[in-house]
Formats: structure tokens, sequence, C-alpha cells
């Protein structure tokens, strides 16, 4: 992240960016959001699959439904993440100057031995003095830590809607569980009847359907069932961002860094979305859960170690995975495309500002 721009730009920057690529992937999302919440006893789909049946049972207009909501749960909270991030980012950087300044002027920081008459040996200098301009990756972390949870926390009320939106008064699950009992010939016979039937039972559910319906089950608690899994998985944006930052130092030369070509600029984004992704996956299933409003009752009970030990119970440690797939196919295309468009965003108002100033 350029510590240069002022908040402001990076915030507005990799909301819009964001934004685009959601919207460039929505169809992804829906089709992994269906993967997530598949039975156990349901007929097992690939992504590819699932992707295929959505689009041959749903409209257009029912592919996008929950669009509108996730767009404005993707503004906001991508604003609110660079902002803040970028923010505590410049603040901490400040105050670590500040520090060092102190050092040197109380003579803690001293010179190498021979400079100024100092005996003091250059061995023996504080490190400081390497990484006045930088933090440490623990520091990286706090801070987009402290970003995420306040971001995340804000919309996910906005984002459970989205996934109710996406499921609608879905029936493809049901259709399923009564298709896995039936005979190879007789599915095969009946799936054009069924597709027909599907069509007709899924219905789009409006924001405030969605609000009412999470209402009656839980009450405003609803809107807030996927904090628990919400607050490490604000760890992801940071830690996305870290890598991107570390590939960028690793595979680009020093001298192209602040203006990467633009395939290098969407693989390096694409990259770093899956390696953060894979280890915190887990929770992203339990999120998307949790806002579903399915699997209540036992479901709630053990937190979430409880609810993860029932999905390896119930489907062994792959169904803590289940969807990954599609997970890491739109993280690469939206992560690629928001790091792109944010870059040239950034690159096109400083060149404007310098024109004009």
């Amino acid at each position: 992240m350029n510590n240069g721009i002022p908040p402001v730009l990076q915030a507005t920057s990799g909301a819009l960016g964001s934004a685009v690529g959601n919207a460039l992937v929505f169809p992804l999302d829906l089709a992994t959001t269906h993967l997530q919440l598949r039975r156990s006893s349901s007929e097992k789909l690939t992504f590819i699959q699932t992707l295929h049946r959505l689009l041959i049972r749903r409209t257009p207009r029912q592919l996008y439904s929950g669009l509108k909501a996730d767009t404005i749960s993707t503004l906001l909270s991508s604003f609110i993440y660079f902002f803040v991030y970028s923010s505590l980012h410049k603040f901490a950087l400040r105050q670590r100057r500040q520090e060092a300044n102190r050092h040197l002027e109380s003579g803690l920081i001293t010179s190498p031995a021979g400079i100024g008459g100092m005996t003091t040996k250059a061995s023996e200098m504080p490190t400081t003095t390497t990484k006045i301009g930088s933090l440490g990756i623990v520091d990286e972390l706090v801070i987009g830590l402290v970003a995420g949870i306040v971001s995340k926390g804000l919309t996910l009320p906005i984002s459970a809607i989205t996934i109710r939106q996406q499921l609608g008064t879905d029936h493809d699950d049901d259709d399923e569980e009564r298709g896995d009992i039936k005979s190879r010939h007789n599915k095969e016979h009946e799936r054009e009847k069924t597709d027909r039937e599907t069509d007709k039972k899924n219905k789009s559910m409006t924001i405030l359907q969605a609000i009412q319906a999470m209402y009656q089950e839980d009450g405003l608690s609803g809107m807030f069932a996927a904090l628990p899994p919400s607050i490490p998985l604000a760890l992801l944006p940071s830690l996305t961002l870290y890598i991107h930052t570390l590939l960028l130092r690793l595979v680009v030369p020093a001298r192209h860094r602040a203006h990467p070509k633009g395939i290098t600029t969407f693989l390096l984004g694409a990259a770093s979305n899956v390696l953060a992704t894979i280890p915190l996956y887990p929770l992203v299933l339990l999120k998307v859960i949790s806002q579903s409003g399915r699997d209540k009752g036992k479901e709630s009970q053990g937190g979430m170690l409880g609810a993860l030990n029932r999905i390896m119970y119930r489907e062994g440690v792959l169904g803590l995975y289940k969807g990954i797939e599609g997970q890491l196919v739109k993280g690469i295309v939206q992560q690629g495309v928001m790091m792109l468009l944010k870059q040239r965003i950034e690159e096109s108002v400083v060149m404007a500002y310098r024109t004009f100033a």
C-alpha cells in the first residue's frame, strides 16, 4: 500500500475496485454459496456443475439477486477498511519516527566508532535506525486486524442480507435430496420436469423480506449471527495485503515496484488472495452457514469449535473446505481486479494532480 497517498483516496480507489470485481464474479459467488450450504446427503456436485445448474434453472435477475446489497456492503466495507488501515498505518509510522528522533536527541542512538569522537561500535547500535520508516509484520497485521474488525462489524448485517437473497425461497437442495432416493433412470427421465418445477419455486427475496426473515428467526441478534467467525476473519484482508507486498518485493525488481505492469498487479493480487484464503477458509464456511439461517438448534451449541467438530464428524476434514474451489476462483478474479483498478485509479489521480497543480 502506497503510504504517500491520502487515506481518502486509498479508501475510494479500494472500494471502487472491490465493487467492480465483486459485480464481475457475483454468479460465481452464488454458486459458491450453494456449494458451501450443500447438505451432506445431497447430490455431490462440483463447482462447475453447480454453476451450470444455476445458469440453467435461474433467470438473469435471479442470478444477480442480492447484488445490490452486496455492492453496498462491498463499497462500505472496503472504504472503511482502507481508510482505517491507511490512517492507522500513517499514525504508527509517525509515532515510530518521533520515537526514533527522541532517541537521537537523547543520545541513545550513537554513531559508529571513529565518527564524531564516539567510541560505540556499529554492531551495538539499536536496530531502530535500520527501519525508522517502516513497520514490522506484527504491526502490519495488528493494524489490519483492527481495520478488518471495524469494517466487517459495521457491514455484517448487509452481508447477511446478501446471503439470504442469494438463497431466496430456494428449493434446489430439497429437489436434490428427493432425487437421491430415485434410481438413475428415473432421475434422467424426470430431470427436465424437475428443472421446470424448480424455476417456479425459486423466487427472489427483496431486501425487506430478508430483514424480516432474520428478525422473525432471531431478532436483531440474527443480523450479527456471524460475528464470532468474522472476528478472526478480519485478519484476511491485511494478510492478503501483506502477502501481496511480500510477493511484490520478491518478484518485481525495485525500479518497477512503484508502477508495476497491469498483468503483474493482477497476478500478484490473485496469488496473495489464494495464499491468504486457504488457511482461514473453514471460518469463511462457518460465517456463510451462520448468515444463511440454516442448521439451527444443535448447530448453535459449542461455539465455533463445536460447529467445526460437527462438520468434521459428518463430512470429514474435507467438509471444512466444502466449496473452496469456488471461493478461490471468485477470489482470484475479485482480488486481481480490485488491486489492478485500485492502482490505476490512484495513479490517474496523482498524475492529474501533478498536471493541474
